[in-house]
Formats: structure tokens, sequence, C-alpha cells
């Protein structure tokens, strides 16, 4: 299987749906607002501040160092279209192998389960890369257009980096990572039973966005601590907060709930394939 999964990965590595994937999460990264004007409570986006706003002002204000910057990464609306970023190398793959007619022969050669998994694991682990990529040339680019954390010895840093800049990032990066292989699982699933590529791809984003809406609504009519602790590992971007919640229950909580619908998607793409006829080709 890991033969397999190798070659697979490599397969994945150097096709058009990998950097494409890499180049759109870079991008989508400059649409986060990363400052509000306290006056006109009027938020700006990477792209908006690059335009607007002079060196010289960007020193005054802890929110364009090129840290807080990079902390921001997916942490708006653009997250809502990774279910279709991180997948698309996968399905781009899966695409290839069903027009090539040979999926039948490779089920019978290495045996049904070692080839779904094998495709699982391909699955998760290219949309988590694709996603962590895009992030960490967005910090190198966000490292050479922004003022660095020195530029600001006036302002207290340590509520915003308490184990250090580099402990920080690697979170940053772990979180991405990990955001990207869930955003991937339910395409990965999709892809047992629908040849349409656009419909696996877009079906998921049409879902996040569903369970985000219902996520929000529930916290705000119902508040209180109780209620938040609960629904959050539910949350679109639980997944994403596993590096920086503290050892108890809402992280295992949040583990939990994250791998109980891997393996569902998992159990429900091998019945699945299991059960065609003709191998999803």
């Amino acid at each position: 299987m890991s033969r397999l999964i190798k070659f697979d990965m490599n397969r994945i590595l150097v096709s058009v749906g990998f950097p494409a994937a890499v180049l759109v999460t870079f991008l989508l990264c400059f649409t986060e607002d990363i400052y509000i004007d306290s006056f006109t409570m009027q938020a700006y986006s990477v792209f908006e501040v690059l335009f607007r706003f002079e060196r010289t002002f960007m020193e005054r204000d802890f929110s364009f160092s090129s840290f807080m910057v990079f902390q921001n990464a997916l942490s708006g609306y653009s997250a809502m279209f990774l279910p279709i970023v991180a997948s698309f190398p996968f399905v781009y793959l899966q695409s290839a192998e069903r027009n090539s007619g040979n999926i039948r022969f490779a089920i019978f050669r290495t045996k049904g389960r070692k080839y779904y998994l094998s495709k699982f694991i391909c699955a998760v682990v290219s949309g988590g890369l694709c996603v962590m990529l895009g992030v960490m040339l967005f910090g190198i680019f966000s490292l050479l257009a922004f003022p660095h954390v020195e530029h600001y010895p006036a302002f207290s840093v340590e509520p915003y980096v308490p184990d250090g800049v580099l402990t920080e990032v690697v979170r940053k990066l772990v979180s991405s990572f990990i955001y990207g292989c869930v955003n991937t699982v339910f395409a990965f699933f999709l892809s047992s039973f629908c040849r349409n590529r656009y419909i696996v791809l877009c079906v998921p984003f049409l879902m996040r966005f569903i369970q985000d809406t219902a996520t929000k609504k529930i916290m705000v009519y119902e508040g209180g601590e109780e209620i938040y602790q609960r629904v959050f590992p539910f949350t679109c971007s639980a997944p994403a907060q596993i590096p920086y919640l503290d050892s108890g229950p809402m992280l295992y909580s949040t583990i939990g709930v994250m791998v109980i619908f891997m393996v569902l998607m998992l159990f429900g793409y091998i019945m699945i394939m299991t059960c065609r006829t003709d191998k999803g080709e």
C-alpha cells in the first residue's frame, strides 16, 4: 500500500491541480480583512492595505505587522472556499483515472481495501499540503511586504506570541494543514458515487455554508458558555483550532468529532465502491 500511496502522491504533486490549488489558497489569503479604521469602522483587506497605506503608517499599528497579517490567513470568508480548493488535486487525479478506465484493474491488482485506503490518505494529505503551502507562501510574502515585529518596540507583543513567533508560525501551518485535510474528506466521499467533478467540488462548499450558518445561529440565539462548548466541536473552523486549544474537554471533543467524521466518510466510500459493479469507472 505504501508503494501505491507514493505513486499517487507523485502523480498529484506533478499534476496541474496541485500547484493551482496552492496558488488559489495563496490568493485567497489576500482577501482577508487585517485592519479596521476606528473612525469609519471600515475594514481593509490585504489587497486594499497594500495600495492605500504607506509604510510609515503601518509601522505605527501592530495590526500591520507581518506576524499579524500571516495569522489572519484563512480566518474569514476565504475559508469558505477551502472545500473546493483543497479537494481539487484529488478530484483532478480521480477524473484522470476514470477517463483512463483502469480503476477496476487497479482495485483487482492491489485488493480493494488497500486501494480505497490509499486513495483516502492521498486525498487527505494532498488537501492539507496544498492549503499549508499556500498559507506558507502568504507568510513569506507578509514577511517581505509588511513591517516585522521588531518595528513595534513600544507595543507589547507578548499576548500575541506567548510562546515565541516561531512556535506561533508552526501552529498556524499545522492548523492550515489540518483544515485542508478535513475539508477534503466530504468531496472524497462524494466521488464514490458522483462522476461530475463540478458537483463533487461544489456540494461540499454548499454543505460547509449550511453548517457554518447553523452553528453560528445556535451560538447566537442560545448563548452561554455551556452551549458554546457543546457546539464548538461541530463548527467548520474547529479542526483549525486544534493546535491552539489547551488540553481539556473541548480539545478532546473536537478531535473526536473530526476523527468520527473522517472515519464515517471513509467507511461510506468503501461501502459504496464495494457495492458498485463498475468500481467507479
